[in-house]
């Protein structure tokens, strides 16, 4: 436990994080503004054209990310991750200065490439710097992933909107506040760079620089087993997606709250988010990850239901619980994921976390069809049932145990193949 809370390299990659992901939790109060209806200050777009975005945005972010995880594998990924966060900030920063929608179908899915550039490096750094905790190095990595996810939504409202900062009352930059927010990155991309140097994984990668292995599956999988796991990735990034997309929708029209109050409700479930990410992990080495995957999404079901279903349910109780509920299956999710091509970390985490950022994407758009259909209030109580579906195929899932016996013959095999790779790394 002490090596992983000061160990500079998984930190360093945890700060990038926090800086990408913090983008995302501005997103959905920046687009709340760009929505028709009583808050909107350009465009006045409808739910159906909101989902489209984030769908474009989610699939240029995803798509890409194996091929980013591949020269990451190939060539190390100390730049992948540091120009990442600095294209993204660039492109984000723009978002509020656009004329019309038409440029932002485009800008917008463009910063999608920052984040497919740091996440695979990211993720498979972190992952390798955890040495044999890695479901604990993973929360911490996560954390700060979450963490940026969490107070977005604060930081846009208070840079956008404007409110009442220790007794100082100021009326927000509007959607020029964009580029205000951009700044943080633009600081921080500089400084990743600079603690990573060290980062004992770019010696992993450049060992494999002559030839990285073909791709091979865990024998711990079985065909239905990859399966399953696909479907829970799926339903899980569906249900987070559409919940931190549509929360300040859905507060400010159904329930007729401010941007700022609801805001607080979108930050509490990020925030709760991330915490369960955190504890998720190191209970997943206790408990083993199935274990901790059925009954953080047990959880998540009724929170949602209560969320959106039950008014007379206290508001900021349910969603401290759904927070908990998504951010707990993370990890072990995302370990097992990874493992699945224990050769290949950097490509393993791309087609880990790009396939959960389109199947997010995808799911934002759908629960956004089905909104503009049947109403935003049943559209968000219909998700209540993704998590319980989602329970289900985790009980075919293989244990987390025999999971790491699978890669550790995995990087055993390639070890006695490749020598001179071997000695490399010892260096």
């Amino acid at each position: 436990m002490r090596s992983l809370l000061f160990n500079k390299y998984l930190w360093s990659l945890t700060l990038g994080h926090f800086s990408i992901d913090l983008y995302a939790g501005a997103m959905p109060v920046v687009l709340l503004l760009l929505t028709a209806g009583p808050n909107c200050m350009r465009m006045c777009l409808s739910l159906e054209q909101i989902g489209l975005l984030s769908f474009l945005y989610t699939m240029c972010s995803s798509v890409s990310q194996p091929l980013f995880g591949y020269l990451a594998d190939r060539y190390g990924g100390r730049w992948l991750a540091s120009g990442g966060l600095l294209w993204m900030s660039i492109f984000q920063g723009l978002i509020g200065f656009l004329p019309n929608y038409t440029a932002l179908l485009l800008v917008a899915p463009l910063a999608g490439f920052g984040s497919a550039a740091f996440h695979p490096q990211g993720a498979s750094s972190a992952s390798i710097a955890s040495g044999e905790r890695k479901a604990a190095g993973m929360s911490i990595f996560l954390l700060g992933g979450n963490g940026g996810f969490a107070v977005g939504p604060q930081v846009a409202t208070i840079v956008l909107t404007g409110i009442a900062v220790l007794g100082i009352g100021w009326q927000g930059f509007g959607l020029a506040g964009t580029a205000v927010i951009a700044l943080f990155g633009l600081i921080v991309a500089p400084v990743l760079f600079l603690l990573s140097r060290q980062n004992p994984s770019t010696h992993t990668f450049a060992a494999t620089a002559r030839g990285v292995p073909r791709l091979e599956t865990n024998r711990a999988f079985t065909k239905g087993a990859i399966i399953s796991l696909i479907l829970v990735m799926t339903l899980r990034a569906w249900m987070q997606s559409s919940v931190s997309l549509f929360v300040p929708q859905f507060f400010t029209r159904i329930a007729a709250l401010t941007i700022a109050e609801a805001s607080v409700i979108a930050s509490l479930i990020l925030g709760a988010l991330a915490l369960g990410t955190f504890v998720g992990g190191f209970f997943t080495d206790k408990l083993g990850g199935r274990t901790v995957m059925v009954l953080s999404l047990l959880l998540s079901a009724p929170a949602t239901y209560a969320l959106f279903g039950l008014p007379n349910i206290n508001t900021y109780f349910s969603a401290v619980m759904l927070g908990l509920g998504l951010g707990a299956a993370w990890p072990p999710t995302l370990v097992l994921a990874q493992s699945l091509f224990p050769k290949n970390a950097g490509v393993a985490s791309g087609i880990a976390l790009g396939f959960v950022f389109a199947m997010g994407g995808f799911g934002n758009y759908v629960t956004a069809f089905v909104a503009e259909r049947v109403g935003l209030r049943d559209a968000m109580l219909a998700l209540a049932v993704l998590p319980l579906i989602a329970a289900v195929f985790t009980l075919a899932l293989p244990t987390h145990s025999a999971v790491a016996r699978g890669a550790q013959l995995a990087r055993s095999t390639a070890e006695v193949a490749t020598p001179e790779a071997a000695s490399t790394v010892g260096r």
